[in-house]
């Protein structure tokens, strides 16, 4: 009996761990396509092999770095991500903070409001945004792309749910042993939470980093665009250049990966600590 059922426990866990790689691989199909189109000749991307290629080409690349300004506009994402992210953060713990320590009237029914933010499309807010940019003088400028989304809901969201796992005798025990608001905030609850701040970078910055259509509404300058932009550089009337697009795709995907690998041991810790397990 004690057989029967470790076989079939042996089973289950090997069914779950096929399916999991199954997933995964075909997750996996459209970083291969893209990676081996950025290799090929444009000849041989719908009419050779899907993943590989007869012939290792590195002309996709070169035409990316003599037809565009691949590094100012690689400077420009970096500038944007950097200083995005760190606003969020920034602005995240201290909204985070204020919910998960304090007792006020109204607490609940804000933090609700900030759930909402998040539900909202991008899309419902982007013109009266922009006319609010506009009036400010902040078009076609990077303050124009990072301040009006300092904010992030989600990141005041996954931040409060971390804080809330510190001990409030720990915050109570600080403010009893002289700390002002500020170094409770820095002794107590960031550094018992820094798993979740570690992942939580990684996830603003990849939004940040890859983000589209506000970089492209408000940056008009041809020298002030974003990377993400470069996507559509190399698309004609009725064609698009699939091999240095592909090209751009996966340069751009370097400095990304870059973050998760040096960050990823905190990652899935991060969440876990936040009460969001997955």
């Amino acid at each position: 009996m004690f057989r029967l059922y470790r076989k079939l426990r042996l089973v289950e866990e090997g069914s779950k761990h096929i399916l999991l790689i199954a997933f995964a691989l075909l997750s996996l199909i459209p970083i291969f396509w893209m990676l081996a189109t950025s290799f090929k000749d444009p000849q041989e991307v719908f009419a050779g092999h899907l993943f590989w290629s007869n012939a290792f080409n590195l002309d996709g690349y070169l035409q990316v770095f003599r037809e565009i300004p691949f590094s100012v506009w690689a400077w420009n994402s970096t500038v944007v991500g950097v200083l995005q992210t760190l606003g969020q953060l920034i602005v995240g713990v201290a909204a985070a903070f204020a919910f998960a320590h304090y007792r006020f009237p109204g607490r609940d029914a804000l933090f609700f409001f900030v759930l909402i933010t998040m539900m909202i499309p991008p899309q419902v807010t982007m013109v009266p945004t922009y006319m609010i940019v506009g009036e400010l003088g902040w078009l076609n400028s990077f303050t124009g792309v990072i301040v009006p989304h300092l904010a992030s809901g989600y990141a005041i969201f996954l931040l409060r749910q971390s804080f809330m796992t510190v001990p409030r005798e720990l915050g109570d025990a600080a403010v009893i042993d002289g700390c002002s608001p500020f170094g409770t905030m820095w002794h107590v609850y960031l550094r018992l939470s820094m798993s979740a701040i570690s992942a939580l970078t990684v996830i603003l910055f990849v939004g940040n980093w890859n983000d589209f259509h506000w970089p492209l509404l408000v940056l008009s300058d041809k020298s002030m665009q974003t990377l993400p932009v470069a996507f559509v550089q190399f698309r004609e009337e009725e064609s698009l250049e699939w091999v240095p697009t592909m090209a751009v795709a996966t340069l751009s995907m370097l400095p990304i990966l870059l973050l998760y690998l040096a960050a990823q041991k905190n990652f899935i810790e991060g969440f876990k600590n936040s009460g969001l397990k997955g």
